[in-house]
């Protein structure tokens, strides 16, 4: 007989992932889907849904995952996002602003969106809890944390 029983796992649906391991996965479909090779293709729409989850499971994850982040927060630091750089006074609002301008008019193909889109899962919540900027992260957080991580 069967019978109908929450899994060991503590009830999440693919079994208990990990931050790591969702990182990693959505990291190797990101990669495998932009290439396009095998039987699944990210268009660029897709690569940059991808791109924007694996962008925020790295911030959970940390270790190594968290050099993405550090990286672009280094690049925004030389283009003076937060201070008076070579573009003049650029907040964390007008780069986050930027970013969305480049997804929705920029030809971009499914690298250049997943790019983008993982530069913008760390420059958005960067803005603040208080910003509309921070809610897609949030949302991106939850719908990871519900897959098992």
């Amino acid at each position: 007989m069967y019978t109908l029983a929450a899994p060991e796992s503590g009830g999440a649906v693919l079994g208990v992932l990990g931050a790591g391991g969702i990182a990693l996965s959505l990291t190797l479909l990101l990669i495998l889907g932009v290439r396009g090779k095998g039987k699944v293709r990210l268009g660029t729409g897709k690569a940059g849904f991808v791109a924007f989850l694996a962008g925020t499971s790295y911030v959970a994850a940390g270790k190594i995952w968290a050099d993405a982040d550090r990286v672009v927060q280094q690049g925004l630091t030389g283009l003076g996002v937060g201070g008076n750089g070579p573009f003049g006074e650029i907040g964390i609002g007008a780069a986050a602003l930027i970013l969305l301008i480049i997804m929705l008019t920029a030809p971009l193909n499914p690298g250049r969106a997943a790019g983008v889109s993982m530069i913008a899962a760390f420059v958005w919540p960067a803005a603040g809890d208080g910003a509309i900027w921070a809610v897609p992260g949030q949302l991106a957080a939850a719908s990871l944390m519900m897959l098992g991580g």
